[in-house]
């Protein structure tokens, strides 16, 4: 809980900073990888350029993840009931009281942005490997850096909502949001620069992610008056 809408959005400015210095570490890598991409050394002449201008406690926290999942074998897997599941199926939405009504929106509206998210990874996997030319390989990984990004910090949204962590859950939505605008925008370039009969199949790509930005205006906005409804400020 928050004090004050102001501590509330000092928590996310805090939160925005960090993400927002991670962003510049990935603008500059690809910038570097542009660069020195066909020399032997490439890896280590980027490291070197990187540690020359980012903090090294930040370069430390890149390397400090030790989870280690437990994989299980993918033939094994059943994701029928996680497919068809929906907690809020036996609950009518008049049942609920309003901080409840608004947090079931979030979630069945989450589902659909999280399937959406997973579809446009996989598509442009396919796209990326099958259909585009190597020349426009810088482009294509970006974009599928932007779009993985966004994928997992809706994950990470989600996960901050299920734990009231409200500011968590506005801050790595709006990041999408920025995500989602610079995979746009660099669709628009491919479809402008690459082979003309891949030009159509691009821009329908870019407008489905149009649509998508307004789904997740709206998980903000709904998150922003769900942490009011919990009195979180």
């Amino acid at each position: 809980m928050f004090d004050s809408e102001e501590q509330f959005k000092y928590k996310e400015q805090e939160l925005e900073d960090t993400l927002r210095l991670n962003d510049r570490f990935s603008a500059r890598y690809f910038a570097l990888l542009e660069r020195f991409a066909d020399l032997p050394a490439c890896d280590e002449l980027i490291m070197t350029q990187l540690k020359n201008e980012f903090p090294a406690e930040f370069l430390a926290s890149l390397e400090a993840w030790d989870e280690k999942p437990v994989l299980e074998n993918p033939e094994d897997f059943d994701d029928r009931a996680l497919r068809d599941s929906n907690p809020w199926d036996e609950q009518k939405s008049g049942d609920l009281p309003p901080e409840m009504q608004l947090l079931r929106q979030l979630d069945l509206r989450g589902r659909k942005i999280a399937g959406t998210l997973y579809q446009s990874v996989f598509d442009w996997c396919n796209i990326q490997v099958i259909l585009l030319p190597s020349e426009h390989g810088v482009n294509s990984v970006r974009i599928l850096f932007f779009l993985s990004r966004s994928l997992g910090c809706f994950n990470a949204s989600m996960d901050a909502l299920s734990s009231h962590e409200i500011h968590s859950t506005v801050v790595l939505c709006k990041r999408i949001v920025t995500y989602i605008n610079q995979v746009i925008s660099l669709l628009s370039t491919v479809a402008r620069e690459g082979p003309a009969n891949l030009k159509d199949l691009l821009l329908s790509r870019a407008q489905q992610l149009k649509l998508l930005l307004r789904e997740m205006e709206a998980q903000i906005s709904d998150s922003r008056n769900l942490a009011r409804l919990e009195g979180q400020f």
